[in-house]
């Protein structure tokens, strides 16, 4: 087992769902090989992927992810029946933020449940029974809509330009990230955050670390610093 059970907690503001990411990097730092963060995790890894998406109402992905991968926010059949015991949905909903609008108009992602966040006048060219537009001025809007639909816990899959404005809006309660034995190496590395410098270094606090074959599975508390004086 890696990290201890349940892996989502509850809420801890009020006004808004928990939210957590989950990331996986090369030893360098490296978010993505080739444009994908694909074949960086091992099969472990994948695995606490699915069993957190199992935890989750929603699971969250920016626009480039989706271009970039044929993924879906789905869990597989064997994790359908702990999601259902919990009383949850069998299936979590997919949400997806995008200010350009630049979607594939055909995705696998749209075969189950999906709400596409927009925060731009631009146009979405997707037209599914599976898919809702949703039009916000932020992130912000977006996360507390899905608060209104019923969500509690939402997963973060990435990429980094959203992981940057989730951290910006203080949005972010938890990260979950996985350390591949692995180099890349390059000039222009892409890393789990990408955006501008955060005004104040944003400290974590460590909840678990377990190894695995070189690999290493660490969670932390995020803990934004005071914004008073």
């Amino acid at each position: 087992m890696i990290h201890p059970r349940p892996l989502l907690r509850e809420p801890r503001n009020a006004d808004r769902p928990y939210l957590a990411i989950n990331m996986v990097a090369t030893a360098d730092g490296r978010a993505a090989v080739d444009g994908s963060a694909v074949g960086i995790g091992s099969p472990a890894d994948k695995r606490l992927m699915r069993e957190l998406r199992a935890e989750a109402d929603v699971v969250l992905h920016g626009a480039a992810t989706v271009r970039a991968d044929p993924l879906s926010a789905r869990v597989p059949p064997d994790l359908v029946p702990q999601r259902l015991a919990q009383g949850l949905s069998e299936q979590p909903l997919g949400a997806i933020v995008t200010r350009s609008g630049n979607l594939p108009a055909h995705h696998p992602y749209y075969e189950s449940a999906t709400v596409i966040y927009i925060t731009s006048d631009k146009s979405v060219p997707v037209n599914e029974p599976t898919v809702e537009v949703c039009r916000v001025s932020s992130i912000e809007q977006a996360v507390r809509d899905l608060g209104r639909r019923g969500a509690r816990r939402i997963l973060c899959e990435g990429g980094p330009t959203l992981n940057s404005a989730l951290f910006e809006a203080r949005l972010i309660d938890e990260i979950y990230l996985t350390i591949a034995p692995k180099l890349v190496g390059g000039d222009d590395p892409l890393t789990i955050v990408k955006g501008p410098r955060f005004a104040s270094t944003i400290p974590l606090e460590l909840l678990s670390l377990v190894e695995k074959e070189g690999e290493l599975f660490l969670h932390y508390l995020v803990k934004y610093p005071s914004m008073q004086g």
